[in-house]
């Protein structure tokens, strides 16, 4: 049986989309101080509440949200700021056709209403679309081959903009069966990125030397 382990609804993640349109970016990039105190501040100009750090810092939005930022160290730019706004596990190949019915559900619903924020994707669409775009990042989605062999990401929509320094939106869905990133057969998560030119293999953007 497959277990809901996030599930923020479409209204949630417009809220949560919202907040990132407002915050000042270029003040993001950079990276976040290495001290205790510094990075509470630097977190509280951008209503965020410091968590953990793990492969960069974890972060509360004030919509309640968990926003992962990417950085190498603290000081050292981030790259990437995402969270997953719907995950589901399962260890039961039998639970993927419902997972993966769910899935496409839940993406078109969220797809929908980023759409009414930001307006139509620049691309979207499937894993097996011919023109599916280079990932962000070389191995981050393996090459065309391993994708089309995982399906992963099943579904991709990406907004971009031609300040250099304006995020590069992803909502991307990966479900089973069997992802690089192991979950089980019934497993999916659809998430929100945010792709900074901090990114250094970006497929849009300066590239900064992390």
């Amino acid at each position: 049986m497959a277990s809901v382990i996030t599930d923020r609804s479409p209204q949630e993640l417009g809220v949560e989309l919202a907040a990132l349109l407002r915050v000042d970016w270029r003040a993001v990039w950079p990276g976040y101080p290495a001290d205790e105190t510094g990075r509470a501040e630097w977190c509280a100009a951008f209503g965020w509440q410091p968590l953990w750090a793990e492969a960069g810092l974890w972060v509360r939005t004030p919509g309640g949200g968990r926003l992962h930022l990417s950085s190498a160290a603290p000081g050292r730019p981030v790259t990437r700021a995402s969270y997953a706004v719907w995950r589901v596990r399962s260890d039961e190949p039998s639970d993927h056709a419902t997972v993966t019915a769910v899935a496409l559900e839940r993406w078109e619903a969220y797809l929908a209403h980023m759409g009414s924020l930001l307006g139509p994707p620049g691309w979207q669409g499937a894993w097996d679309s011919p023109d599916f775009p280079a990932p962000p990042a070389p191995g981050r989605w393996g090459d065309a081959e391993e994708r089309r062999e995982q399906q992963a990401p099943y579904r991709l929509a990406r907004w971009s903009y031609a300040n250099p320094l304006a995020p590069m939106f992803v909502l991307d869905l990966h479900c089973g069966p069997g992802t690089a990133r192991g979950w089980g057969s019934g497993s999916g998560t659809i998430s929100l990125t945010c792709h900074g030119p901090a990114d250094a293999e970006a497929s849009a953007g300066p590239g900064w030397l992390l």
